[in-house]
């Protein structure tokens, strides 16, 4: 709460009233009793109403001089001070502001006008004390006579406080003038972060774990205010499934405490978000009388990137939402705010082709996937695959159960010598040949590819090497062509005449051994 000057010391102001009319007569300082001034907000959103209600007079007689008492609460006002705070306001039909208002704590105070407001604007029997003026955000509201004044605001993004400050009369020279009065008011924005790893953006293969945090400022809600509303809700995409639990805690600074799910406990669990009413993956409600305390709520949870994961710019986008109540005081009244951490993912195109006409493509190829050089040697550890279409394969993730090391490329129209494989991790992986092609040799050695996003660590799921023209989902595939040599290769150092020669001179030898064979046998005989 904003007041003008320390609080309302109502005694102390009617005494330098009455001390200015001993001192200086009753007509060159006259206080008009209709003077106006002008209440300037500030820390106030723009487009947002801000409504003052005039709570208090200041007395004057017909000469222009204070009167006892100075302070009173208006009309509308003092029924309901005297049923709550009676010792603030005079008996029966006494509507003066008591010494017990001016001397109480500014805690106490504050807790006044937090109930006050309340009373205000409720919507079950409000309190019926008129608006004596407004202004649209932060602003001027002029034309308001003399007396104390709250200063309420809502349906902004940020969570407005009851403000209070006095219009009053300041002795100038040699007479009095009303001066304006200045307000800043107290609010709280919440705000909500979420990230993935540690990031706004990650990596990841199908069937990895990826952990999550969402953070979200506890607003301070007036003491008073009927509507408390806060509650956190996450969106999973379709690539993702939650695993696990969920941890909640309440964070102030570097300290965090567990928090408990349950009715009548700090939170309870549920699937749709309380504005909107959209389903969600998980909603937490919160207790904000329990949370309160808090700076900060933390959640956290593990989620597995699934066969559904999309590859390319778009990724895989998991949005958290904050709801609130932005007008405390109406429980129909939310705001919302909202984050997000996405997920990339990314894969191979290849093209399967004859080394001397890079448009014969080959059909017949197969392969294995291995995230070690030292694996294609072993033979062990072959990725799994789940075969989507013809030459078409996504990596596994651990619940499927119809599953393929084998990776066959297309053999059927344009399909024919394709292969494409979706749902890797950038880093570098080994494609090794198990089968080559009819007619073909079988690849020396495995081919190593490199994922690489192309940002970097910025992350925007486009790879380096992905074609020229790829949009979609290709802007994610790495293009490589790998190519087959048909027929028996030996070390040759000439032309054709060459191996002609070589042919010859080996049926030569042949024939050579062949006759010695029987002249030995004949000689054998003859002896």
């Amino acid at each position: 709460m904003k007041t003008n000057g320390k609080g309302f010391k109502v005694l102390a102001f009617c005494l330098i009233l009455l001390m200015a009319v001993g001192l200086f007569g009753t007509t060159a300082f006259a206080i008009a009793s209709n003077g106006t001034g002008t209440i300037t907000v500030s820390g106030v959103e723009d487009g947002v109403t801000v409504s003052a209600y005039r709570l208090m007079d200041v007395k004057v007689n017909e000469n222009g001089q204070p009167q006892e008492p100075v302070y009173t609460w208006v009309d509308a006002a003092a029924s309901w001070v005297r049923t709550n705070y009676s010792a603030y306001i005079g008996t029966g039909t006494d509507n003066s502001v008591q010494a017990a208002f001016s001397t109480a704590s500014a805690e106490n105070i504050a807790a006044f006008y937090d109930a006050l407001a309340a009373a205000i604007k409720t919507t079950n029997n409000p309190l019926n004390i008129p608006v004596a003026g407004t202004c649209t955000g932060s602003g001027s509201i002029a034309s308001l006579t003399m007396g104390n004044y709250l200063i309420l605001i809502e349906n902004g993004m940020k969570v407005y406080r009851p403000s209070a400050v006095n219009l009053v009369p300041e002795w100038k020279d040699t007479e009095w003038v009303m001066s304006d009065a200045e307000v800043t008011v107290k609010s709280s924005e919440p705000t909500i972060t979420k990230t993935v790893n540690g990031k706004k953006a990650d990596n990841a293969s199908i069937g990895d774990t990826v952990s999550f945090v969402i953070e979200t400022d506890v607003p301070q809600f007036p003491a008073s205010a009927p509507a408390k509303n806060y509650a956190v809700s996450d969106i999973l995409p379709a690539g993702l499934t939650l695993t696990g639990s969920i941890k909640v805690s309440g964070v102030t600074g570097a300290e965090s405490d567990p928090l408990t799910e349950g009715d009548g406990n700090d939170y309870t669990q549920g699937s749709a978000r309380p504005n909107s009413g959209g389903n969600s993956t998980f909603t937490l409600t919160f207790d904000y009388a329990r949370i309160s305390i808090y700076e900060k709520i933390r959640i956290e949870y593990t989620a597995t990137l699934n066969g559904n994961a999309v590859l390319g710019e778009t990724g895989n986008v998991n949005n958290a939402y904050l709801d609130y109540s932005n007008n405390p005081y109406t429980q129909t009244s939310w705001e919302s705010k909202s984050d997000s951490a996405t997920i990339y993912t990314y894969g191979m195109d290849i093209s399967k082709v004859d080394k001397d006409d890079h448009d014969t493509f080959l059909a017949g190829a197969e392969f294995e996937l291995y995230a070690t050089e030292e694996e294609t040697a072993d033979k062990t550890n072959a990725i799994a695959f789940v075969m989507l279409s013809e030459g078409v394969y996504c990596k596994a993730a651990a619940s499927d159960t119809s599953t393929t090391t084998t990776l066959q490329v297309g053999a059927k129209d344009s399909l024919t010598g394709k292969l494409t494989i979706k749902g890797l991790s950038e880093g570098t992986w080994y494609l090794k040949e198990i089968t080559a092609p009819d007619g073909y040799n079988l690849l020396a050695s495995p081919v190593k590819v490199t994922i690489e996003d192309k940002d970097g660590e910025a992350l925007d799921g486009k790879v380096s090497g992905a074609a020229a023209n790829a949009t979609g989902e290709a802007v994610a595939l790495v293009t490589l062509t790998v190519e087959n040599d048909d027929g028996f290769q030996l070390p040759v150092t000439g032309g054709m005449g060459t191996i002609l020669f070589t042919a010859v001179g080996i049926l030569l030898m042949g024939a050579a051994v062949i006759l010695l064979i029987f002249a030995v046998r004949k000689n054998r005989k003859q002896s």
